[in-house]
C-alpha cells in the first residue's frame, strides 16, 4: 500500500522540472513512512528482556529502651554511640540496601532514637521483619541491644526460623552494682468501699549488706505508712504487706518509695505508683428459695467468690414483702408446688431473673409468668440431661477448660415436655436425653425491652461443681460459669442516645482511644452533629477535641499520657436534644525497664552463634563490613524479566515518523511541489 501510494503520487504525472534522484529519495520516504503507520495498525509487540540485579538487604535493629539510658554506660550510649552507629550505617549504604529498625514496645521504622520506650520486645522485631522480608534476597540482620527484654517470648527462640546471619552489638554492663529497687507490687485493682484491703511490697537489694532504706507509702501525697529496713546480704528480698481501708468511692494513687544508698546504679526503680479503683457499691443478687437444696449452696459459693456480687438469701414470702434494689432476682423451683406463686405484675418490674426449674416447680404457674419460655407437659415426668454446649453462644465466652470438662458432668434431672421458646432467645447448653442430642434448651437466655430472662430447666448441678473439684482440684470452673451466667443478666442494656466506649485503665505508653456513637429518636447510628471532649487532669489543666467520623460512628485517638487520674465530659447535639457523658480514666505508669539493668550479653551470643554471625562490642562496630565482605552467603542476586510491550508506546517510532514526514516535506519544498 506504502509503494502504491508514494507510485502514484509522484510518477502519475509529469514532474519533469524535479530531478530523478530527488524524485526516487521522496517516492522512499513517502513509501516508508505510509509502510511504518500500516504496520502499527496490526499492534506488533516487542518482547524485551530486562537484567535487574538486587543488592543485599541489611537489616539493622536499634533497641530504643529506657534500660539502656538507665544503665550505668548511659553516659556512652548517649554521646559516643550515635556517632558510631551513623558511620556504620553510612559505610553499608555503598554495597547493601540498608534498612533501620528500632524497636521497644513497638517496631519504628526508620530507626529513632532517644532510648525513651517503656518495655521491650525483641521477638516482635524478628516478627516484623521475617513477615515484611519473606523472598526478598536479606544478607544479614544487625541486632543492637543490651540483650534484656520484659515482654513477648524469649529472642533466641523468636529468631529460630530466620534463614539469613545475625551479627549482634551487645550494649549496656553486665557488672552488678548497688541497688535498692521496687521489683513489684502486688494488689487488688478494684475493691469496694468500707473494704479493708492489702498490697503486698516486693523490695530487693544488690550489694547492700548493712545498709538500711526507708520504705513509705503515699495515698494522694499523704503519707500512709513507713517502713524501715535493714538490708542483710547481697542478694535481700522481702515482701511488705500493707493494710489500707477503702473509705472513699474513685480512683486512689498511691505512691511507693524507698530511699537510696550511695553509690547506687539507678534511683528510678526505687519507686512506683499503682492506682486502685474504689466502687461504692456491689452488685446485688437476691437467691430466692422455697426449700433447701445442694443447687442453692452451690450457686451461693460460687458467687462469694467474686467480690463483685453480693447475695441476699429471701424466701418467697421475704421476697414479696421487702423492696431490695437488686441486679437480679435467682427464683430456684419459685413457683413451687407448695402454692408459692410470684404474681406477673412483680415480675414485671425485675429488671433481670434468673429461673432455675426442677422437680419441686409449679409448671403452670411459671407458665402464667410469660417469663420468655413455656413448657408443655401431658404428664409430670422427668428425664435425665446431659448438658452440650453452643459452640456458637454469642453473649458470653465458655473457657476451654468447660468444655474438656463438661462430658464428665453428671445429667440433670430436667422437666420432660415440649420446650417453647421465642426467636430471640440464645441457647448455652442443649440437653442430650438418652444418647440423642435434642433442640430442648439446658442453659438459655431472653431478653424483650429492658428485661434479661435466663433459665435452667434442671436441679442437681451442685454435681458439677463436685466433678470441678474431683479433676482439678478447685471450684474455679464451675464458678467462672455461674459468675458469668449471672454477670451477663446483671449488666443493664444501655438505652441512651449518646454512648462513650473507652478502656477506664491504661497503661502510659497507650494511646487514649475512644468510640461515640450517637442515635436518633429511632435508635439508628447517625454522625452528622459534631463529638466534643474534654478531658481534664489532676492539676485542672483542660484538654479538648473533636470526634472524627469513621463509617456511622465516631471515634478519637487522644495519644499517650503521662500517669495519673483523668476525668472527661463528652458533648453533642442533635436537633433541639443535648447530650452529655462524664466518666473518668485512669494511666498506669509503666517501669519495668528500671527493675533489671544487668545486661545479658549471652543471650545476644547465642543468637549470633546459633545464626552463623559473630558478638561484638560498640567499639568494635566498624569492623562489621569487613565481616559481611568476608561471608559467602551476602551477595547480590541478578534475575531476567521478560516482558511484552506495544510497539507503538515506543517513543523512537514516533520520531522515526516525524522525521519521515518533516525530510519529505523538505525535500518537497526544496523541488517546488
Amino acid at each position: 500500500m506504502g509503494a502504491a501510494y508514494a507510485f502514484f503520487l509522484y510518477f502519475r504525472s509529469d514532474k519533469g522540472s524535479v530531478s530523478l534522484w530527488l524524485r526516487w529519495v521522496m517516492v522512499f520516504l513517502r513509501f516508508f513512512t505510509v509502510f511504518v503507520i500500516s504496520f502499527l495498525l496490526l499492534s506488533p509487540l516487542i518482547r524485551q528482556s530486562l537484567t535487574v540485579v538486587e543488592k543485599p538487604v541489611i537489616i539493622v535493629g536499634q533497641d530504643n529502651s529506657e534500660s539502656l539510658r538507665l544503665g550505668s554506660d548511659s553516659a556512652l550510649i548517649n554521646r559516643e554511640y550515635p556517632e558510631k552507629l551513623n558511620e556504620l550505617i553510612a559505610s553499608l549504604k555503598d554495597a547493601y540496601e540498608v534498612r533501620t529498625y528500632s524497636f521497644g514496645d513497638n517496631v519504628i521504622s526508620p530507626m529513632a532514637s532517644g532510648f525513651e520506650e517503656k518495655m521491650t520486645d525483641i521477638s516482635r522485631f524478628f516478627s516484623e521483619i521475617s513477615t515484611r522480608y519473606e523472598n526478598r534476597n536479606v544478607g544479614a540482620v544487625i541486632l543492637i541491644s543490651d540483650g534484656i527484654y520484659n515482654f513477648g517470648m524469649d529472642p533466641f527462640y523468636a529468631a529460630r526460623d530466620l534463614p539469613y546471619p545475625i551479627y549482634t552489638v551487645a550494649l549496656g554492663d553486665t557488672t552488678d552494682h548497688r541497688d535498692i529497687l521496687i521489683n513489684k507490687v502486688l494488689y487488688n485493682p478494684q475493691v469496694f468501699m468500707g473494704d479493708d484491703f492489702s498490697i503486698e511490697i516486693h523490695v530487693d537489694a544488690f550489694h547492700c549488706d548493712g545498709e538500711r532504706t526507708a520504705l513509705s507509702v503515699k495515698e494522694n501525697n499523704k503519707v500512709v505508712g513507713t517502713y524501715d529496713l535493714l538490708i542483710r546480704g547481697n542478694r535481700f528480698s522481702r515482701q511488705i504487706p500493707v493494710q489500707l481501708k477503702a473509705t472513699e468511692p474513685g480512683w486512689h494513687r498511691y505512691s511507693i518509695s524507698a530511699t537510696s544508698v550511695e553509690g547506687e546504679i539507678s534511683q528510678e526503680n526505687n519507686r512506683q505508683e499503682v492506682f486502685i479503683e474504689v466502687l461504692d457499691v456491689r452488685t446485688k443478687v437476691l437467691l430466692v428459695y422455697d426449700a433447701p437444696h445442694p443447687d442453692i449452696g452451690s450457686i451461693r459459693d460460687a458467687l462469694v467468690t467474686n467480690e463483685k456480687f453480693e447475695v441476699i438469701e429471701r424466701s418467697p414470702e421475704e421476697f414479696l414483702l421487702t423492696s431490695d434494689s437488686a441486679a437480679l432476682a435467682i427464683f430456684y423451683q419459685v413457683p413451687s408446688v407448695r402454692g408459692i406463686r410470684i404474681a406477673q405484675s412483680v415480675m414485671d418490674k425485675l429488671p433481670s431473673a434468673l429461673f432455675v426449674l426442677g422437680s419441686q416447680s409449679d409448671i403452670p404457674a411459671f407458665n402464667a409468668l410469660n417469663a420468655g419460655m413455656i413448657l408443655s407437659m401431658t404428664r409430670l415426668s422427668y428425664s435425665e440431661s446431659y448438658p452440650i454446649i453452643n459452640e456458637a453462644f454469642p453473649y458470653f465466652s465458655v473457657s476451654p477448660s468447660l468444655i474438656r470438662l463438661i462430658p464428665q458432668f453428671s445429667p440433670l434431672q430436667s422437666p420432660f415436655g415440649a420446650y417453647q421458646y421465642s426467636s430471640l432467645t440464645e441457647v448455652l447448653a442443649y440437653q442430650r436425653i438418652n444418647g440423642v442430642t435434642t433442640r430442648f434448651p439446658l442453659v438459655s437466655f431472653t431478653h424483650s425491652a429492658d428485661q434479661k430472662r435466663g433459665f435452667i430447666t434442671g436441679e442437681n448441678f451442685w454435681r458439677w461443681r463436685i466433678t470441678d473439684y474431683t479433676q482439678s482440684g478447685d471450684h474455679h470452673t464451675f464458678d467462672e460459669l455461674m459468675q458469668k451466667i449471672v454477670q451477663y443478666l446483671c449488666v443493664k442494656q444501655d438505652r441512651s442516645y449518646f454512648r462513650i466506649k473507652m478502656k477506664s485503665e491504661l497503661f502510659e505508653n497507650e494511646s487514649v482511644e475512644i468510640q461515640a456513637e450517637v442515635y436518633n429518636q429511632s435508635y439508628e447510628l447517625i454522625n452528622e452533629p459534631d463529638v466534643n471532649m474534654v478531658i481534664t487532669d489532676e492539676e485542672g489543666n483542660n484538654y479538648p477535641y473533636t470526634f472524627g467520623q469513621t463509617g456511622s460512628t465516631y471515634f478519637l485517638n487522644a495519644g499517650t499520657f503521662p500517669p495519673g487520674v483523668y476525668v472527661y465530659r463528652a458533648a453533642v447535639t442533635t436537633g433541639q436534644d443535648a447530650f452529655e457523658k462524664r466518666g473518668s480514666f485512669v494511666v498506669t505508669p509503666v517501669n519495668i525497664e528500671a527493675v533489671n539493668l544487668t545486661a545479658n550479653h549471652n543471650l545476644l551470643y547465642r543468637i549470633a552463634e546459633s545464626h552463623r554471625g559473630k558478638l561484638l562490642y560498640a567499639e568494635n562496630m566498624s569492623e562489621i563490613p569487613e565481616l559481611l565482605k568476608q561471608s559467602e552467603e551476602i551477595h547480590s542476586i541478578s534475575y531476567v524479566q521478560k516482558m511484552f510491550s506495544e510497539l507503538i508506546n515506543a517513543p523512537w517510532v514516533f520520531l522515526l515518523i516525524l522525521c519521515l514526514l518533516t525530510g519529505e516535506w523538505a525535500l518537497r519544498k526544496y523541488a517546488g511541489l
